[in-house]
């Protein structure tokens, strides 16, 4: 792995973790004996979502200066104030769907934060994701808007049928800028990662959130789904790689066997392994040593662009062929490829529909188009956003 080019880096990985032993303790004052650029260190803890960590784990040293802790104190408090208002939110929002017989799943989040770091606060995060049965999210939608929530982007009929089709999730956003993405998958099917959605109904676990039993995915479940979900985002923030190893701290027993079974017929075992090799090189995961054994080149070199990328000051250019690119190297089966690069390519998405919209009875022209929208963007130059999708810190 390569070495984080500034002391602040250092520090971000440092106490990017659930808990602090002794060899990392020392290695903290080490890295504050030092002459340190507190702007940038607070700026890039928020980036990547570390605030409540960073603070945690600074609040008992003597040797950062109060006007520092003065500010970081404030961070975190504006924090606590948003976990703890999204956290109402979304027990009046599941209160909501269950009056109406409708059940929903609620995962990262609140939830995520409780599990891993036993406290809704300890984690940054700034929306709300659950998941609902497909063939029910119609009925969430209207109930959301009945709630004062506007969908994100707003679809018309043709293009909303179509987002079920193609896309995995829709987001939802009201007047006290809560946030709330509603999955019926977890993976959009151009990836070619069908992650069956039916059998981890049958897997769910409770949890208690304010005196109030929920259930929520299964350990094992949400292992393959964060590690998923940091690969589509290339591991973009050191909190989502902290998250991973948080979460296997904080469990007593994981089923391996069954994670390894899940990724391995998704074809996303080399995902997988990334996202724990990460856990474990950054953040400390006690993944078992035989599981990163059978890391193979491909996920050793990714985990280092992962984290040469980390802290990099320049926005790196993205595009569909970079993305095909990426797809393909960590995909380990032969017909996996071929569909991931193919649908890629020609799955119609949010920027095809609102480039030329058109009645649903044309919709199939859309196969035609994204390629020729493609080849414009990237070959004459001609510049379309791909679409207005949000990136939420979460």
């Amino acid at each position: 792995m390569m070495p984080a080019t500034r002391r602040e880096n250092d520090l971000l990985i440092c106490i990017a973790r659930r808990t602090l032993a002794a060899a990392e303790q020392a290695r903290l004052q080490r890295l504050l004996s030092g002459e340190l650029d507190w702007e940038y260190l607070l700026a890039t803890a928020d980036r990547h979502c570390l605030i409540p960590l960073l603070y945690g784990h600074l609040n008992s040293v003597a040797s950062v200066p109060p006007e520092v802790m003065s500010r970081l104190a404030e961070l975190n408090h504006e924090n606590t104030r948003s976990s703890l208002l999204l956290t109402g939110e979304l027990l009046q929002l599941l209160s909501v769907l269950e009056a109406h017989g409708i059940k929903a799943i609620p995962f990262k989040g609140p939830t995520l934060a409780l599990r891993a770091y036993g406290d809704v606060a300890r984690r940054q995060f700034g929306d709300l994701d659950i998941l609902v049965k497909q063939q029910e999210f119609p009925a969430v939608k209207e109930l959301l808007l009945s709630q004062g929530f506007t969908a994100k982007p707003q679809l018309s009929e043709a293009e909303q049928a179509a987002a079920l089709r193609f896309d995995c999730s829709q987001n939802f956003v009201n007047d006290k800028n809560v946030w709330v993405d509603v999955h019926w998958q977890f993976l959009a099917p151009y990836l070619s990662l069908h992650f069956d959605t039916n059998e981890l109904w049958d897997r769910l676990e409770p949890i208690t959130i304010n005196r109030r039993e929920l259930t929520t995915v299964s350990v094992e479940d949400l292992l393959l789904v964060l590690c998923l979900h940091g690969f589509t985002h290339f591991w973009e923030r050191l909190g989502w790689i902290c998250d991973v190893a948080a979460l296997i701290e904080s469990q007593e027993k994981i089923d391996w066997q069954m994670v390894l079974q899940s990724a391995a017929s998704l074809g996303g075992r080399r995902i997988l392994l990334l996202g724990l090799y990460l856990a474990s090189e950054l953040s400390g995961a006690p993944v078992p040593p035989e599981i990163l054994k059978t890391a193979d080149a491909t996920v050793l070199m990714l985990a280092g662009r992962v984290q040469r990328g980390l802290f990099t000051e320049e926005t790196p250019v993205a595009g569909i062929f970079a993305e095909v690119r990426l797809h393909l190297a960590m995909r380990e089966r032969k017909r996996d490829k071929l569909k991931c690069c193919l649908r890629l390519l020609a799955t119609p998405r949010v920027a095809d529909w609102k480039l030329l919209p058109l009645p649903a009875s044309l919709f199939f022209l859309y196969y035609a188009l994204r390629p020729l929208r493609l080849a414009g963007k990237h070959f004459l130059a001609i510049s379309i956003p791909e679409g207005p999708r949000r990136e939420a810190p979460d």
